[in-house]
C-alpha cells in the first residue's frame, strides 16, 4: 500500500527545511527550492480544469494576509498597471492590469476608504 504524500517542516544543520516524502522517496527542500515548486505548482494548476472561479467562493476560508508590501508601476507596454502584491509563503505575485481594470481598482478602493472615513466619523 502506497504511503500518501507527507511534508513536514524540520530542522536541518540549524536551519528550517520542508521534508517531502511519498512512497520511499524523501526530498529537503529549502527556502528556494520551495518557491520553486510553488511556482510550477502555480503554472501547472493555471492549466487545469475546473478554472480558479473567477470570484473568491464565500464558503472557503481564507489566510489573509496583513498590510502586504506593494508595488505598482506602469505597464510598459499596453499600458494600465503591474500590481505586484507580496505574500510571506507565496512569494510575489504579479497582475497586469488594463487602464479600465485600474479605473475599476480606484474606484472599488475609494468608496471602500470613504465607508471607512463614514464608519469611524472622519472628515472627508
Amino acid at each position: 500500500m502506497a504511503q500518501p504524500l507527507s511534508i513536514k517542516m524540520i530542522e536541518e544543520h540549524g536551519k528550517l527545511v520542508v521534508l517531502m516524502s511519498i512512497e520511499r522517496g524523501a526530498a529537503v527542500l529549502d527556502p528556494e527550492d520551495v518557491d520553486a515548486v510553488i511556482q510550477y505548482l502555480s503554472l501547472l494548476r493555471a492549466s487545469m480544469r475546473p478554472a480558479v472561479p473567477e470570484r473568491p467562493p464565500h464558503e472557503q476560508p481564507f489566510v489573509t494576509e496583513m498590510d502586504p508590501c506593494w508595488y505598482a508601476e506602469r505597464h510598459p507596454l499596453q499600458g494600465g498597471a503591474v500590481l505586484l502584491l507580496r505574500h510571506s509563503g507565496l512569494g510575489w505575485a504579479s497582475f497586469a492590469l488594463p487602464p479600465h481594470s485600474v479605473e475599476r481598482l480606484h474606484g472599488s478602493l475609494t468608496q471602500l476608504l470613504e465607508d471607512e472615513r463614514q464608519a469611524i466619523g472622519l472628515p472627508h
